[in-house]
């Protein structure tokens, strides 16, 4: 157990298929998941070296107690086929306007997990179509986690903004996204990524971007004028059900006072 446990400090946090794999490489032998957390965790667990977050993911307990818990971090562990996205993939690239006392897992749904709360954090799934687009292995803490790209991650925001924060959170956070390739966000809003209500947002998102901030000063009128041309016929509210002016480039009816929120405070 002394073993295991040294070996499993490092990771700070992990979930029971990283102890399998770890108690496997001290051994030498094939180990089964029943098997470490009866012999192994469970032992840990009551001598306080570790805390079980929930089945199947665990904290380690440091020498003298006091388990600092990084949300991104537990958050990565959840579904080894999940990945960080909305607000917390806005965190992980260190844009994001406001901390949050929540992380979202997007997951598929046979990855589904039912949400929890862990240490003042709530940690909750969100589900998506496609777990696997445009998702990278980024590093953070020394570890790997899979996050989406920061193209789907700008079409994701302004798709469905409550997962970043509202809008307000949702334009803040993603004036200081560096690094975007429009080439290739264009390339997915003309590959069907998001539909039509994407294309018409992400339009207008990037205009009112270029003109606040240097992340987006340099984006050619060719690439706006590339999404214009995907945007299909008839007018959307930007808000379901809201009122407000027709800006007429996106086929958009966007509620009045809305370019405003990039310089509220």
């Amino acid at each position: 157990m002394e073993e295991l446990y040294s070996a499993l400090y490092q990771r700070r946090v992990f979930s029971l298929d990283e102890a399998v794999e770890a108690a496997e490489k001290l051994t030498g032998r094939r180990s089964v998941r029943p098997y470490v957390s009866s012999k192994y965790l469970n032992g840990l667990v009551e001598d306080g070296k570790l805390e079980r977050v929930r089945q199947g993911l665990y904290v380690v307990v440091p020498p003298g107690g006091g388990v600092v818990v990084d949300k991104l971090l537990l958050a990565s562990k959840i579904r080894r086929n999940g990945f960080l996205g909305f607000h917390t993939a806005l965190e992980f690239y260190g844009c994001a306007y406001s901390a949050m006392r929540e992380a979202y897992v997007c997951v598929a749904a046979r990855d589904r997990f039912r949400g929890f709360l862990y240490a003042g954090f709530s940690f909750r799934p969100v589900y998506v179509g496609d777990a696997g687009f445009e998702v990278v292995e980024g590093e953070y803490q020394g570890q790997p986690v899979r996050i989406e790209s920061r193209e789907r991650l700008f079409i994701d925001c302004v798709s469905r903004p409550k997962y970043a924060g509202g809008w307000e959170e949702c334009l803040k956070s993603l004036e200081g996204l560096g690094g975007l390739d429009f080439d290739r966000l264009v390339g997915m809003l003309g590959g069907g990524y998001g539909g039509q209500t994407s294309v018409r947002r992400a339009g207008l998102v990037l205009e009112m971007l270029r003109g606040s901030s240097v992340f987006y000063g340099h984006l050619p009128e060719d690439v706006l004028d590339r999404v214009e041309g995907l945007v299909s016929r008839g007018y959307r509210y930007l808000v379901p059900g809201g009122g407000g002016r027709l800006v007429k480039r996106w086929r958009l009816i966007v509620p009045e006072g809305f370019s405003g929120l990039l310089r509220a405070v």
